[in-house]
């Protein structure tokens, strides 16, 4: 359980068990009271975590460059911009999404009058990561409000400055008995995942998200894991190269590395693989040759320590380390399927290369592997790209680009096998944190297919009419 809590710095204001049982309870108390199931009540919440948010900006992007040295615009960019559009989203489209759905019945139940409505669970409980500690918190957080339910949330240890002022916006909000901010160590996550909760949303890495579904398993509540995986990037010979480059390069050195869909490694025809590695060195000497790296920092020494590990020894890389600012310069190499980068995910500013001779080949090769949270093709090629697709599972797809598929808001969010289960992000967040509820009414007429004993010669009328 160490895990779900370690970090570095020092935890301020943990909470005891004794404190998550009663914020546990007076969440329960509101739900049951129904409180947060008018749609004036879920707004009202929404509203004001936006308002809070967007007061609050200059202070969480600052935030985000103490805790995890995010440039300025990458903070703004994926933390908070992409939140409020979310909040934007949910508040649009809620009314729309909270109406019963109309439902035909067969005829030997006329009449009658079916419906579907999505009923909230209850208190929901949302543990995040520290590589985008504010988007990755804030954003199942406020699909479980939306759908009508309590959030407890358990922010990252990892990033302190961010998790304080998570808290604070929250608290100023809305009451703790609708959504309250839960910090503490290794104690405060143990004695999370032994209370009961009515859902379990976890981002981060396997080992941790096992924890969790063990802890929803044991209430026999649903579970949601977002856990990434290593997501490839396939480059075909009929691609335009400039293109491909230009937007891994982008994609993969965001966050410096540390993005669940983030291409962890690409795989180049042999023949391109000088003209490829040309491109990706001039495209990273652009971005950060120059100056001081607009590059995000490691969160800690284990992270430094593990990801130096994973280096080539033939690596090249555009700049210098950082040791005690733990920032680390953009590098690539290439290496085959038998390389320690190859054998776990990086989430690093780390490319692995891996050249390939034959295309079919190298698919089967990747059908081999861990289902991934995304796959990233790029070819002009219709044939391959739906041979690609129909051949290799993963969470979700993008051709060619990269990660534009995990920030459309109508599209929905997760992985499928080892990259997790589950799906979140506007309407499927709304989805994921309510259940389908069928309600049928029927009326005080005669019923013309009414079965009951003595059946007589009943059976005859049934197959006439029901075929």
């Amino acid at each position: 359980m160490s895990e779900l809590c370690k970090r570095g710095d020092e935890i301020t204001d943990p909470f005891s068990t004794s404190q998550i049982q009663e914020i546990i309870h007076a969440q329960r108390r509101h739900f049951e009271k129904g409180e947060t199931n008018p749609l004036a009540a879920r707004k009202d919440a929404l509203k004001a975590i936006l308002s809070g948010l967007e007061r609050r900006e200059d202070e969480f992007i600052a935030a985000l460059a103490e805790d995890l040295g995010k440039p300025h615009v990458e903070g703004w960019l994926s933390e908070i911009y992409f939140v409020k559009q979310e909040l934007r989203l949910l508040l649009r489209k809620l009314s729309g999404w909270m109406k019963p759905r109309r439902a035909k019945h067969p005829i030997f139940l006329l009449p009658a009058r079916s419906e579907v409505r999505r009923d909230p669970l209850g208190v929901v409980l949302v543990v995040a990561p520290w590589n985008y500690p504010l988007q990755l918190a804030l954003s199942p957080a406020i699909g479980a409000i939306a759908a009508g339910n309590c959030v407890v949330i358990k922010p990252a240890e990892a990033s302190p400055a961010t998790s304080k002022l998570l808290a604070e916006l929250i608290a100023e909000a809305v009451s703790p008995s609708l959504a309250t901010v839960v910090t503490g160590g290794a104690d405060t996550g143990q004695a999370l995942l032994e209370q009961k909760f009515d859902h379990y949303f976890y981002t981060g890495g396997e080992k941790v998200g096992r924890l969790v579904a063990q802890a929803a398993a044991r209430e026999l509540a649903p579970c949601v894991l977002e856990l990434g995986g290593k997501c490839p990037a396939f480059i075909d010979w009929s691609c335009d190269l400039d293109l491909a480059v230009k937007r891994i390069v982008a994609a993969k050195f965001f966050n410096a590395g540390q993005t669940c869909v983030a291409p962890d490694f690409v795989m180049v025809p042999d023949f391109l693989l000088h003209e490829f590695s040309s491109k990706l060195e001039s495209a990273i000497d652009q971005s950060y040759g120059s100056g001081p790296p607009e590059l995000a920092n490691l969160p800690n020494a284990s992270h430094w320590d593990r990801l130096q590990g994973l280096i080539p020894h033939d690596a090249r890389q555009i700049g210098e380390d950082d040791p005690d600012q733990l920032r680390m310069a953009p590098r690539w190499a290439v290496v085959d399927w038998e390389a320690p980068c190859m054998k776990e995910e990086v989430f690093g500013p780390l490319l692995p290369i891996v050249p390939y001779p034959d295309r079919s080949a190298c698919l089967e090769q990747l059908r081999q592997l861990p289902s991934p949270l995304a796959l990233y093709l790029f070819s002009d090629s219709e044939k391959f790209i739906q041979e690609a697709i129909d051949r290799i599972p993963s969470g979700s797809v993008c051709v060619n680009d990269v990660m534009k598929q995990a920030i459309n808001l109508d599209l929905p969010f997760g992985g499928v096998g080892a990259s997790g289960h589950g799906r979140y992000r506007g309407r499927a967040s709304f989805e994921t944190f309510t259940a389908e509820r069928p309600v049928t009414r029927r009326f005080s007429f005669p019923d013309p297919f009414e079965a009951r004993p003595p059946y007589g010669d009943i059976l005859n009328t049934l197959r006439k009419f029901l075929k």
